[in-house]
């Protein structure tokens, strides 16, 4: 009898521990590293995750104190290639978003993994943003189902190409978001171009990605509430590019917001204390009209 039990005890030891390490390789999160802040009240790591076999760089921000499940923010940079990689100030940004009660999730993208990009369909483009949620699935204090997202510039795009994946979200924020990228890139200087020809090459010919991939070709996908926040000087993104994608949102959806910012920037620098609660506003709004 002390035999079976003793039989008995290693079988279940031995269960365990194959469910264990099954858990652990099918982990999204790879890895995590606190990082320093410097903003009170806030905790951030350099995180690791997995994206169709490649370990993807990001990071994670949150409140100090946790009380119960907390929502989403899914922040979507701007640039191409290693820009905002280790900026100190990208982290601060993140961490204005946590002290507003949210779990932020940042990813680098794909470029800042893989050695050559080599996309074959739309979702590749976006793979990125598509997985960085399922790390929030996977965190205990966070409520998957409650998810707002927040982009700037090519953030702004990789969001709405989110949404059009059929990606589920409460709401989404673009901050001079590209909506017509062909017209982008002609207003572009040179070195920009490149950047640009290296993700997705150059516009024209079979294997041009611009028409597929631009939001204004496919406004119609868009039908999760959008609030669209662009700067009358924008230097990057013409405001003339947002003008237009607003009206064709108002053409299609309801489900929409435009607002402009006389003398703002591309990245309206000088009017956060202005946007900050119009987005957050936003995201509350459809947040408790969900919980309704």
């Amino acid at each position: 009898m002390k035999k079976l039990l003793g039989a008995f005890i290693v079988f279940l030891c031995f269960i365990g521990a194959v469910v264990f390490f099954v858990d652990k390789g099918e982990s999204v999160l790879q890895s995590k590293e606190e990082v320093e802040i410097g903003v009170p009240g806030v905790t951030g790591y350099s995180i690791t995750y997995d994206s169709k076999g490649t370990e993807i760089p990001g990071l994670w921000v949150e409140p100090d104190d946790i009380d119960g499940k907390l929502p989403l923010l899914i922040h979507n940079r701007g640039g191409v290639g290693e820009s905002s990689l280790t900026d100190a100030q990208e982290l601060i940004n993140l961490s204005y978003w946590a002290n507003q009660g949210y779990v932020v999730l940042a990813t680098h993208y794909r470029e800042n993994a893989e050695k050559k990009f080599e996309p074959t369909h739309t979702e590749d483009f976006v793979r990125d943003v598509l997985d960085i949620k399922k790390v929030g699935a996977e965190l205990a204090h966070v409520d998957e189902e409650r998810t707002v997202m927040l982009g700037y510039s090519r953030g702004g795009w990789m969001s709405l190409l989110a949404v059009q994946q059929d990606m589920e979200v409460d709401a989404v924020a673009v901050i001079g978001g590209i909506t017509d990228l062909e017209q982008l890139y002609l207003t572009q200087p040179e070195p920009v171009q490149q950047q640009i020809a290296q993700l997705m090459g150059k516009p024209g010919g079979e294997q041009s990605w611009y028409r597929e991939l631009a939001p204004i070709h496919w406004v119609e996908d868009l039908v999760v509430p959008t609030l669209m926040l662009h700067g009358e000087r924008d230097q990057t993104v013409p405001v003339e590019q947002a003008r237009v994608f607003a009206d064709l949102m108002e053409r299609d959806h309801d489900l929409h917001r435009y607002v402009e910012y006389e003398n703002g920037d591309h990245g309206l620098s000088l009017h956060f204390d202005e946007y900050a609660p119009e987005v957050l506003d936003w995201f509350e709004k459809h947040l408790e009209e969900k919980g309704k």
